[in-house]
This record gives structure tokens, sequence and C-alpha cells, in this order.
């Protein structure tokens, strides 16, 4: 006897897996964007947080669930902090770096949604995986002199979108053979 969905399920594993490894691999290749040590620590402490929490609340231990507000507020009230400390950057680089920052935080979003079965969920995920990759576009034609911006900025990019593409076509799959209901 097997399970149904079985082929369904591991498709959406390896794609939010796929977009969990674009992630990690967009955090440390964004040294190379920004090219400044300064700019990237901050960005390290920006990403992080909200990826912590993002693991915790999908741990769903009771201490953070219960606290998730909180927990939420805090990190916010941080972030928000570390964001006005690079206003003493040059503009240039302050662009790139809310780029960066703003697509890493899709990019989290979309994978902390990944593989919700919740309608609202799910369009959060959609919509934060497209944000990403408008995001990483826009990052892309403003270093687009330069070959090893490309592939550093794009092999990320990649790997999300044959991420989403899997979870997508596994949940229409799913859909048809109604093994999967959205809430």
């Amino acid at each position: 006897m097997s399970i149904q969905g079985k082929k369904e399920g591991i498709c959406r594993l390896t794609g939010t897996t796929l977009i969990f490894i674009s992630l990690t691999l967009s955090i440390i290749f964004n040294y190379f964007v920004l090219n400044n040590l300064t700019l990237y620590l901050i960005l390290i402490l920006i990403n992080v947080l909200p990826l912590i929490l993002s693991i915790l609340l999908k741990l769903e231990l009771d201490f953070i669930t219960k606290n998730s507000l909180k927990f939420l507020f805090t990190i916010s009230t941080i972030v928000i902090s570390l964001i006005i400390v690079t206003i003493f950057f040059n503009s240039f680089l302050k662009i790139k770096f809310v780029l960066i920052v703003s697509s890493n935080l899709l990019l989290i979003s979309c994978w902390h949604f990944s593989l919700s079965i919740y309608k609202k969920k799910k369009i959060i995920f959609i919509f934060s995986g497209t944000g990403y990759c408008i995001l990483i576009f826009i990052l892309w034609l403003a270093n687009f002199v330069s070959y090893s911006f490309l592939v550093l900025i794009l092999f990320p990019l990649l790997l999300v979108l044959i991420g989403i593409m899997l979870i997508m076509i596994a949940e229409i799959i799913m859909k048809k053979k109604g093994l999967l209901n959205y809430i």
C-alpha cells in the first residue's frame, strides 16, 4: 500500500528546501554585492533575526507561538534601528543595501509560508516570491556591468524560481486529485 500524494509531497519539500538554500546562498553572496564589511554585518543581523523567528515558529514551541507578536515587534524594532544606522553611507550603497535587505526579507517570508495550506498565507507566499524576483532583477540591472555579480545574483534567483514552480505544480496536481484543500 502506498501513500497518496507521496511524489507531490516530496516535490513540495524539495521546493521549500531549494528556497531555503537560495536564502542561505543569497545571504552569503550579498557580501560580494555590497563589498562593505560594516553593511554586510548589519545585513546579517537584519536577516538572521527574522529567519530564526521563522524557524522557531515552524517548530511550534508553545512559548514562541504564544509570544510571537512580542518577538515580531522586538525584531521589527531592531531591524528598523539597524536600517537607520545605514543612513551615514553613500546613496548608491544605501540603495543596494535596501534592495538586498528587502529581497532577503521577502525571501524569508516566501520560505516561511511555502508549505502552508491556508489561502491567505499561500497568497503571501506567491507575492513575496514574486517581490523577491522583481527586486533581484532590479538589483541585477544596477550591477549589470559585472559578470561576477550575474552569477551571484541570478543563481539564487534561479533556485527560488525552481522551488516556487515545484511547490505550485505539486499543489495543482494535489488539488486535481482532491488531496489538498486550502483553508
